[in-house]
């Protein structure tokens, strides 16, 4: 039966790469695909079959592909902005004005000047001076540059900047400081190598044998031996929809508070100064309620209609609590109070909800946007999404809380969690959640925690201690995902989402 061999068989796919191979000996994986009239993802396979059985090589190299720009592609089908200058000089057959000539090439000022410029040092045109201003003068005919030829061929296709000439490349390195003219990109390129030459009886085509009983027991005698089939081998990627993975991570960490017996609430962004600020016994004169920290809505105003909850804080500002504090010795302003703010956090939510309920007993969470006045960099987002929650109970203290955040970070994910003693306005005593980054070898903080000052849960009516906590769930999702810059997460490039795992 010629489809049975006692040496391992060729799959079809096999036979017909390796006598492409043959002929060529070395491949680009996208060239070998289109001379088999295979899909890239079969060739990949096979080749990675081969690649197991010793037949050929696969590496991996970068080059740079120039194609042109915008402005590149403009100039491939007008000129460059010289020889359109010239060709409009000539075609009026006398001097022209240089500022009449501006106007109707249509050419910023610096990109005019520079085409005068390079014009006439080409000898196209020559400049002279009259009582109505510079006159551009023709003197010979432009002819085709290098450089729009050049320009055409990128506007084409990308070309391989390896296959340039030295002139070529010469002209990529004058044409890439003109802004959009050239643009660079590396790609990588799998290439296959024929190492091992087959033998030609191998790739002789066999009978398709249907796989019979008696086959098998030939098979099970030693008579017989069937190809082997590689489960380890790469599947084709694809590329099915997905939930984006900060959302993912945001569901994940609601799941994980709710499991703990936590309940969500919520409210505007949009917020008083008063629930953002005051109520957190946050001085009126506080740098973090400058403008360069904080969005102010102009003329906006966030009225508090609980006069009594008004008086308390005002004079928990001005006098303390009688508590053996004496405030922060100012005259309280009700309008600072009552402009209204992006918030710049979700406290001023669960603030809210202390004043509302008074309770004895509660166990609350917010999460949402919050804005801050921030430069935008690897570290830092102007509007960001936090993590905040508050637990009263009779017998709080900062070591149930330290319980409560190890129990929610772990949750996460996070094994190695570390407390830090600090200072918050807000909160006294006050820490440092920490969590261990593998990758960096190091600590990393992720906010402020603490118990809530007698100045900020008496005048709410609340008497028993209120632990709370609050921070930035990017920075904790750059850890999640072992990612390095913040921005990373919301740029959407889809070879980032497409690599997350969906159960990091």
């Amino acid at each position: 039966m010629s489809g049975l061999s006692t040496q391992t068989p060729f799959h079809p796919l096999e036979k017909k790469a390796l006598s492409i191979l043959l002929k060529h000996k070395t491949m680009e994986l996208g060239d070998l695909a289109k001379e088999s009239g295979e899909s890239i993802d079969q060739v990949r396979r096979v080749t990675e079959w081969l690649r197991t059985k010793g037949y050929v090589a696969v590496e991996t190299k970068s080059r740079v592909l120039l194609a042109a720009g915008p402005e590149g592609a403009f100039v491939a089908r007008s000129g460059l902005p010289e020889t359109r200058l010239a060709r409009a000089v000539h075609s009026r057959g006398s001097a022209v004005p240089l500022e009449s000539l501006a106007r109707e090439l249509q050419m910023q000022r610096s990109a005019f000047n520079a085409a005068v410029g390079r014009a006439r040092g080409l000898g196209w045109i020559e400049i002279r001076k009259s009582d109505a201003g510079l006159l551009a003068v023709p003197l010979s005919v432009p002819a085709p540059l290098p450089a729009e030829d050049l320009l055409r061929k990128l506007a084409e296709s990308p070309v391989d900047s390896s296959l340039l000439s030295s002139e070529e490349k010469a002209l990529v390195g004058l044409l890439s400081k003109r802004p959009g003219y050239i643009i660079e990109r590396e790609e990588k390129v799998v290439g296959v190598r024929l190492v091992k030459r087959p033998d030609a009886a191998q790739l002789e085509a066999g009978e398709e044998v249907v796989l019979t009983s008696s086959i098998l027991q030939r098979v099970a005698s030693g008579e017989v031996k069937l190809s082997t089939l590689d489960v380890s081998s790469p599947v084709p990627i694809r590329m099915i929809g997905k939930e984006h993975p900060m959302a993912t991570f945001l569901r994940s960490v609601r799941e994980t508070l709710l499991s703990m017996g936590f309940e969500e609430v919520d409210g505007p962004l949009v917020q008083s100064s008063f629930w953002t600020f005051d109520a957190l016994f946050t001085p009126q004169d506080h740098p973090a309620r400058e403008m360069q920290d904080t969005y102010y809505l102009e003329n906006v105003k966030s009225s508090v209609t609980d006069q009594a909850l008004v008086d308390r804080i005002k004079q928990v500002h001005e006098n303390g609590w009688n508590l053996g504090s004496r405030g922060w010795r100012y005259k309280w302003s009700l309008e600072e109070a009552e402009r209204s703010v992006l918030r710049t956090h979700t406290t001023a939510i669960t603030i809210r909800y202390l004043a509302d309920h008074s309770s004895e007993l509660a166990k609350v969470f917010s999460l949402g946007k919050v804005f801050r006045n921030e430069n935008l960099d690897a570290t830092h987002l102007n509007e960001f999404n936090q993590i905040e929650g508050i637990v009263v109970e009779k017998d709080g203290s900062l070591r149930r809380l330290m319980g409560y955040l190890s129990a929610f970070l772990k949750g996460l994910g996070f094994k190695k969690v570390m407390f830090q003693p600090s200072y918050f306005p807000y909160t006294e005593p006050s820490m440092e959640p920490q969590v261990y980054s593998e990758k960096l070898g190091k600590w990393l903080e992720l906010g402020g925690s603490g118990v809530f000052r007698p100045e900020v849960t008496l005048p709410m009516g609340v008497k028993n201690p209120v632990m709370a906590w609050g921070f930035g769930l990017e920075r904790l999702a750059l850890l999640y995902f072992d990612a390095n810059d913040i921005r990373e997460l919301y740029s959407n490039r889809l070879s980032w989402v497409r690599e997350v795992p969906q159960c990091p």
